[in-house]
């Protein structure tokens, strides 16, 4: 199964974007997020960075409501930050309640006749800062396995520069896709690797916090 993002042939239900800090990961899979939502997908968001509103707000802004967001942050500000029917607060370090929340989410869009679903996770890096890289490896891998047995496709974002290579060699073992995005100069670039596809790099830019791509 495949799909088409920002002009990318995706193969890969798990897709790491990689890069520097500020290369814009962060706003790269919300353009993704967002082009496939608006195209009929079901979304979920899990934040690790902003608050469920400051991401429901960046959404909001180009006309998208129907978005599921798990919260990881607001907890460690507003202990009393309340649930939605759309926003799920829980503690970074709480993995079995963050893959609760997700299980749930998946289990709403099957049972309302959806099955097209992307999500995103921003960001592991975040994750890795508060809890040992052996613990986050064996939530992903039971993670990963469960978005692809549901037939989603999910977007990891990781800073490179945080963690040695060995973390990221880790990592990339649990994922069957990678996105790399690079700043060389003046040029933000990137490309999508996966065992059966190699893209050539391409450059892009961000515009009033869309992407643009070039051909």
């Amino acid at each position: 199964m495949r799909i088409d993002v920002l002009s990318i042939d995706i193969d890969s239900n798990n897709v790491m974007v990689i890069g520097p800090p500020l290369v814009g990961k962060s706003i790269f899979v919300r353009n993704i997020v967002c082009e496939k939502v608006s195209s009929g997908f079901g979304g979920v968001y899990v934040t690790t960075k902003d608050t469920a509103e400051t991401v429901l707000d960046w959404f909001q802004r180009f006309n998208l409501n129907d978005i599921k967001i798990i919260d990881c942050v607001s907890k460690t500000i507003f202990s009393d930050a309340p649930d939605t029917e759309d926003i799920k607060r829980v503690s970074i370090m709480d993995l079995t309640g963050i893959s609760v929340r997700i299980n749930m989410f998946l289990e709403r869009f099957w049972k309302s006749g959806k099955r097209d679903v992307i999500i995103a996770f921003d960001s592991i890096s975040t994750v890795l800062m508060y809890l040992n890289p052996q613990t986050v490896f064996r939530f992903l891998h039971v993670l990963t396995n469960r978005i692809k047995s549901f037939g989603a496709f999910a977007f990891y974002t990781v800073d490179e520069d945080m963690h040695d290579e060995r973390t990221i060699a880790m990592l990339k073992q649990l994922f069957n896709g990678v996105i790399e995005l690079r700043d060389e100069g003046n040029r933000r670039i990137f490309r999508y690797i996966s065992p059966s596809i190699r893209t050539e790099w391409r450059e892009f830019n961000i515009v009033n916090d869309r992407l643009e791509v070039s051909s």
